[in-house]
């Protein structure tokens, strides 16, 4: 056996490292996450902040999706030929990421619902 460190990045270095952005609005919004479809960036240019919430709230999601699809590919194609194989740990630890991401997202959307309605009502001009 070889006891010697790698030079090369292990498989979990470079999953890790994973990042995709996804971009909506005309590029007011973009939104990076890693391998593991966690949020590692959202922007918000000054200028999305006059779309309504509803379509702020729809340019995330869609710039998120994007990113997450991209980031899924990117980490599959990291997966090393020997975890390839239908074993029912690494199975349930990727449903388990995949979870973790949805919930992520519905609270990135929620967060982004309720800063877009306190600005909808911050912007409206006085009576």
């Amino acid at each position: 056996m070889n006891d010697q460190p790698s030079d090369e990045p292990d498989f979990m270095d470079r999953f890790a490292a994973i990042r995709e952005t996804g971009v909506a609005a005309n590029g007011f919004v973009k939104v990076t996450v890693d391998g593991t479809s966690d949020l590692a960036e959202l922007v918000i240019d000054p200028r999305g902040m006059r779309l309504s919430s509803y379509e702020l709230a729809a340019a995330i999601r869609v710039a998120f999706g994007q990113a997450r699809f991209a980031a899924q590919e990117r980490a599959a194609q990291a997966v090393p030929d020997a975890l390839r194989q239908d074993a029912p740990e690494l199975n349930a630890m990727l449903q388990e990421i995949k979870a973790d991401a949805h919930g992520n997202m519905n609270e990135i959307l929620s967060v982004a619902n309720e800063l877009t309605m306190r600005l909808d009502r911050l912007m409206r001009p006085a009576p």
